[in-house]
């Protein structure tokens, strides 16, 4: 294996400007012009014309990079739309990437007429078969779902020109390596294979030098494994306050945006429960949700109707959130490279973000463990007292309203303003106020389809195991780990 390329200022020398640098036919320029793409991202600068030269590639890239269209340029410059074997392959981890790599090679692919087919779980079969069968020169597909392929005999690799591991540590945790290997060994020799990863483990190292020739190690993030962007803070909570824990500092610091992660689809319902029947505009992530409803609470997400987004790993990879304030781990990752995927979410593109983990005391030596390997800065801090929280919901409103204030104008209050004076003169003032902040405050009505259906629960969540709980504020200490 080459050794790893540190390009982060390589931005190439050709005097074309955009993605004509490349050398592109017209028909896919034309193509990335209609999707809206103008200049290429630091990962297609770097790895398109290392992909086009026919290089092995393993590149380490964060999700929203543009990676995806790194490799789909590749695909849809390398393979033949007069031939109607499959000629490229993209591995993923889940469903919900799958499509989305599918639906982006379409798009890249449109002006040369190529095909594409998305193979997956929860999918009839039948129809899958039916247009591998029409021909399709691109395939994209979870390893289970095209392992199903090989040994049925309706999927055939022999004409393969390109092979794309997308998000390849994710598949090795998702327990697919078995899979990918078996898959990998019915593929030709004579191909071309692109790694993409957010973290270079030693099992993707092995599974680099069996099956990819002398590649190429392009290390885009860096910064990224080491999430130097983004403040960490911790805090050690009781494990039967824990999801109220999470609900006092979903209050006490007010993210416009947050992603909350749970290990389990259990978790994310429980959590998600608990926080909608808080008030809180949220909505949950997991693979029991269909397409459909995934793509309706990411569309209410991205219009702000909600803030918190409650989900697993496996759901939460592929989607792109650029302005993600805050990320809550109220699950304690299982390694160093879980936290990093967690963490990564936000403090994207140059903005400012936090990542919280709510932390079990019998988990605090594996957190200082990954807070160690990945050469973290973290903050460990005190939960919020129930009047500190109370206060800064107070500002908040306060805020709301002076801003709602400014904007309104003076002469459509002058009815209400004797009105008000009414009110504040009254016994129950504080009732009275208190219901008409509820009204003027009031949530969009919770997404019923985002939300599991109610179960019998336990009053809180134990499966995680978390200490003592402690209150006030400020900072305790902070744990400093650097490499020498």
């Amino acid at each position: 294996m080459e050794d790893s390329q540190h390009v982060e200022k390589d931005k190439g020398t050709a005097s074309e400007v955009g993605f004509r640098r490349f050398g592109l036919r017209i028909e896919v320029l034309d193509s990335l012009e209609q999707i809206g793409y103008r200049e290429p991202t630091e990962v297609q600068t770097l790895a398109v014309p290392r992909a086009m030269a026919g290089k092995d590639l393993i590149v380490q890239s964060r999700t929203g990079t543009g990676k995806t269209a790194a490799f789909g340029i590749r695909i849809a410059e390398a393979v033949d739309g007069t031939d109607p074997a499959v000629q490229a392959l993209v591995l993923t981890p889940a469903r919900e990437l799958t499509l989305q790599v599918w639906a982006e090679v379409l798009r890249i692919g449109a002006g040369r007429g190529l095909r594409c087919v998305a193979i997956y779980g929860g999918r009839p079969i039948e129809k899958q078969i039916e247009e591998l069968h029409l021909g399709a020169q691109t395939v994209v597909g979870t390893p289970g779902r095209i392992l199903d392929h090989l040994r049925r005999g309706t999927i055939r690799f022999d004409r393969l020109r390109i092979l794309v591991l997308d998000e390849a540590d994710l598949m090795l945790d998702m327990g697919f390596e078995k899979e990918m290997r078996q898959i990998l060994d019915h593929l030709p020799a004579a191909r071309q294979t692109l790694l993409f990863s957010a973290t270079i483990p030693r099992a993707i190292e092995a599974m680099a030098h069996k099956y990819l020739k002398e590649p190429e190690k392009l290390l885009l993030s860096e910064d990224y494994v080491y999430v130097r962007e983004v403040a960490h803070e911790y805090y050690i909570t009781n494990r039967m306050q824990k999801e109220r824990s999470l609900y006092n500092l979903l209050e006490h610091e007010d993210p416009p945006s947050s992603m909350i992660f749970c290990n389990t689809r259990e978790e994310t319902r429980m959590v998600a429960n608990f926080l909608a029947r808080k008030g809180l505009p949220v909505a949950m992530l997991s693979s029991d949700l269909s397409q459909a409803k995934r793509e309706k609470v990411m569309a209410r997400f991205r219009k702000k109707e909600l803030r918190h987004l409650v989900a697993t790993d496996v759901a939460a990879r592929g989607i792109d959130i650029e302005e993600l304030s805050h990320v809550f781990i109220f699950s304690a990752p299982s390694s160093p490279d879980q936290y990093v995927h967690r963490a990564g979410r936000t403090g994207r593109i140059g903005r400012s973000g936090k990542a919280i983990s709510l932390v079990a005391a019998q988990d605090l030596v594996n957190f200082n463990k990954l807070v160690r390997v990945n050469n973290l800065d973290a903050i460990e801090r005190v939960l919020p007292s129930e009047a500190e929280v109370a206060a800064r919901k107070s500002e908040h409103l306060l805020k709301r309203l002076r801003d709602a204030a400014i904007s309104t104008a003076p002469e459509d209050l002058l009815e209400l303003e004797p009105v008000a004076r009414h009110i504040a003169a009254e016994q129950d003032r504080d009732t009275l106020v208190a219901m008409l902040l509820q009204e003027h405050f009031s949530l969009p009505p919770v997404d019923l389809d985002a939300l599991p259906e109610e179960t019998v629960r336990p009053q809180s969540i134990s499966s995680q195991g978390f200490g003592r709980g402690v209150e006030g504020s400020g900072v305790r200490r902070k744990r400093r780990r650097r490499r020498n």
